[in-house]
């Protein structure tokens, strides 16, 4: 395999993909005032890479291959450059978490590609939209349902696939290149041709991926200046742009982002991946499993107040989240105003909130869970008690402890880290 600089054409077609870039990025200034701000803040930048077939970002950059870019229509160059701008301001970056990265990539393309179809742009053929009954859904949800049909799948027996999306979603690949913090951009996969000759791989000096320092607080910079810009010659913003705008104002992370940040922080800096989970490699997929130390946490569920309602979509994130250590003990321990159940749950009996059994409903105390911690501790313990909040409130435990908080639930426990979920 050969590898060179761009050539005398190539950077012939660079320039040219440069001005039709800046006449693009005006048009969306008018059109999409919110999409526009933000390329305004944002550096286009056409490479002859190998490594970059379509196009990519890394939320201050956005890389377009001269060849496909100008090989799509203005509706579609429009669309790719919005695209981009979503995957920015959706953070996707830094949300996979451990997760496949293929089947992640699929989810995020979806969520974002789902969203512009709904502003009215025109979706680039082939591009990967979700199917009817997930058009509400975020990227992490989306990657559930898609993992659970490809098990469903590989149960009965038929390998590669996904269910009913088996040769239409799962079978394509994601519009451009996705990008996180400390990956360099992946080494062309197009190294032979579709006769087996090896080609030149082409490395262009322009494609310099740099996330920096805290680029998620960058971003969330970038986008609240740019709603403020918009708000200013509009007046009013798209629902889904003023919510997220609405959480980055008020300096929030979404729950999700919150709970693996707490997990992870406490598990320590020990994550040690194996190659990839044996079971799902066939399929394409590279789960990751761990090596030896085991994740150890105690889930508090209140069963007293109103969150019996909320609690699936907790334990479901939760349950993902605990997976990507591959090993891990989660003790699950229901209480209102006393134990009332006490059961653990591992890999090969995964937990799963709609089995949870609500029993009492009498009055809420918090002590008894923090009484048999005491009494029975385990190695680097992790609490986490998800409740609407109301009870009595023990003394701060030498050992970290997150609250989920119920919507509109009571979120002033005067210590350990807090999350609020969503309302739904």
């Amino acid at each position: 395999m050969k590898t060179r600089s761009p050539n005398a054409q190539e950077e012939k077609r660079k320039a040219a993909a440069a001005q039709t870039l800046e006449t693009d990025r005006v048009r969306l200034v008018i059109d999409q005032p919110f999409v526009g701000a933000i390329l305004i803040r944002q550096n286009l930048i056409p490479v002859s890479d190998s490594r970059c077939p379509t196009a990519a970002t890394d939320g201050q950059n956005i890389f377009v291959n001269p060849d496909f870019y100008l090989s799509l229509s203005p509706a579609g160059r429009r669309f790719l450059l919005a695209h981009e701008v979503w995957h920015t301001v959706f953070l996707h970056f830094q949300r996979r978490n451990g997760r496949d990265v293929q089947l992640f990539n699929i989810a995020t393309d979806m969520e974002v590609n789902q969203m512009l179809l709904g502003e009215g742009f025109q979706v680039i053929e082939g591009s990967l939209l979700p199917p009817p009954e997930w058009r509400n859904l975020n990227a992490e949800e989306i990657y559930e349902r898609l993992l659970k049909e490809l098990e469903k799948e590989k149960g009965k027996g038929k390998g590669k696939g996904t269910g009913k999306n088996k040769n239409k979603e799962t079978e394509k690949k994601p519009l451009d290149v996705h990008l996180e913090p400390g990956n360099d951009p992946q080494a062309s996969s197009a190294d032979e041709d579709s006769q087996g000759t090896a080609t030149e791989t082409v490395v262009d000096p322009d494609y310099q991926v740099d996330f920096g320092s805290h680029p998620e607080e960058k971003i969330r910079e970038k986008v609240v200046e740019a709603a403020v810009q918009c708000e200013k010659k509009r007046g009013t913003l798209p629902a889904e742009v003023a919510r997220i705008v609405e959480n980055f104002r008020a300096g929030k992370l979404h729950w999700k982002e919150l709970l693996a940040q707490f997990v992870t922080s406490c598990f320590g800096g020990s994550r040690r991946w194996l190659p990839p989970n044996r079971r799902y490699i066939s399929s394409g997929l590279y789960l990751q499993s761990r090596r030896d130390s085991k994740l150890q946490a105690v889930l508090a569920i209140d069963t007293s107040g109103s969150t019996g309602e909320d609690l699936p979509q907790f334990a479901g994130e939760l349950a993902n989240l605990l997976n990507t250590f591959g090993q891990y003990e989660l003790k699950v321990i229901c209480c209102d105003a006393k134990i009332q159940s006490v059961e653990t749950y591992t890999p090969d009996e995964p937990f799963d909130g709609k089995k949870v059994k609500f029993k009492g409903g009498g009055g809420t105390s918090f002590k008894p869970v923090f009484e048999y911690m005491k009494k029975n501790p385990c190695e680097a313990p992790i609490l986490i008690y998800f409740t609407d909040g109301h009870g009595d409130i023990p003394e701060k435990p030498p050992y970290p402890v997150m609250w989920v908080i119920t919507p509109n639930g009571n979120n002033r426990i005067p210590w350990g880290y807090e999350i609020i979920l969503d309302e739904q």
